[in-house]
């Protein structure tokens, strides 16, 4: 039973770890099929070939970096994801969204609970304190800073509480925002030294190989350690996948267009 749980979980890592190499393939693939504008200056295509490299850099090394290593750079990536969630819905609710002005409507045109406002409020406080418990939970943060920031992200909600004005709550999101981004940075900062060390150990490793068994052992070995055949495998089925439901949606768009197109003529030749 120990041995089938094992032999499951190890199974459920490598998914894993193919699964998160294969965005890196989309983005290099993305990054060499981009159009480029010939008529731009040169100043706006150095830019431009700077990014694509740049791209094409982090893509790669993110593509061979250690299981381990990979795992933690997405923890770090998901809660960078979480955080900016997180401020976006914060900015959009007190910028954009009354709350105290929805109604709900019954099946029957009678408005129940015309002051629905709460329960909005409810709905909004619990996806950002989810959002705050994941970010908290990625960073690792201590008690009394994961406290913090999840008070943080709840504070412009507040706001919306208490039927602050507009221009306050706007000051108070951004604000909000602006501490958890430094948070974010200080997190990061702390753990790129961890980032670098990684980068260069990876250097090391290819070095190390080339010197003692040469290029093709390292190409071997390189391939088997990030299981490079079955991140393709899942690249190429996945575009396909998506090429084909385009191609299906298109034709299904074109159909309809050309028929309302003839449906349309028709009724103009019979009215005539």
């Amino acid at each position: 039973m120990a041995t089938t749980q094992t032999r499951l979980g190890q199974q459920a890592v490598a998914l894993l770890d193919v699964a998160l190499r294969v965005p890196c393939i989309f983005i290099i693939d993305a990054i060499f099929n981009s159009y480029y504008d010939p008529g731009s200056g040169w100043a706006a295509a150095m830019w431009k070939v700077l990014l694509r490299v740049m791209g094409v850099l982090v893509s790669t090394v993110v593509l061979l970096l250690s299981q381990k290593a990979l795992f933690k750079f997405y923890t770090l990536f998901f809660a960078v994801m979480l955080g900016v969630a997180a401020v976006l819905i914060n900015y959009y609710a007190t910028s954009h969204i009354d709350f105290y002005s929805a109604y709900y409507k019954a099946a029957l045109g009678f408005r129940l609970l015309p002051r629905n406002g709460p329960t909005l409020w409810l709905g909004m406080a619990a996806v950002q304190l989810m959002f705050g418990v994941g970010y908290v939970f990625l960073l690792n943060l201590q008690s009394v800073f994961a406290a913090l920031v999840v008070l943080d992200i709840m504070m412009p909600l507040w706001g919306l509480m208490i039927e602050l004005p507009v221009d306050v709550r706007q000051l108070v999101a951004v604000f909000s925002g602006l501490a958890l981004a430094l948070n974010t940075a200080v997190c990061l900062a702390v753990r790129l030294k961890w980032f670098y060390y990684s980068c260069r150990y990876v250097y090391l490793l290819v070095r190390h190989m080339y010197r003692i068994y040469g290029l093709q052992l390292l190409l071997e070995d390189t391939w088997k350690r990030i299981r490079f055949p079955d991140v393709l495998r899942v690249f190429w089925l996945t575009r396909v996948t998506a090429q084909a439901l385009i191609l299906v949606y298109v034709v299904r768009a074109v159909r309809r267009e050309s028929g309302d197109a003839t449906g349309g003529a028709t009724d103009g030749g019979s009215d005539a």
